[in-house]
């Protein structure tokens, strides 16, 4: 017995303009005020409701690729962790998904459909 194969369903795909590059300006007037957010390895890991880096955009599961203009590409989690605590007044961040980051740089394969 030969079974159907055809779909019943639809489906629907839409194309999002945009880059996926976010520039994210933090203002932060001292130290002793915290940016509200963790990083692994350069990945932003979590993000505290109401902080410096909430209001700002900073989003969960975006990889800091610059900070500043410097690019963060190849420094290591000391280096990136260090910057982020002692800067003060304006900081410029540039971030993109981390998947992104990780197919451009390799680290992953992409799943086709």
């Amino acid at each position: 017995a030969v079974v159907s194969t055809q779909s019943t369903g639809k489906i629907e795909m839409q194309v999002v303009p945009g880059s996926p590059v976010l520039l994210i300006e933090l203002i932060r007037p001292d130290l002793k005020y915290p940016l509200g957010f963790s990083v692994k390895d350069g990945h932003i890991t979590t993000l505290v409701r109401g902080s410096i880096g909430e209001r700002a955009g900073v989003r969960v599961g975006h990889r800091i690729i610059a900070i500043n203009g410097e690019s963060t590409v190849t420094l290591d989690h000391d280096s990136i962790a260090g910057i982020l605590l002692s800067e003060t007044g304006k900081l410029l961040l540039k971030t993109m998904p981390s998947q992104i980051f990780n197919l451009m740089l390799g680290l992953e394969e992409p799943e086709y459909l």
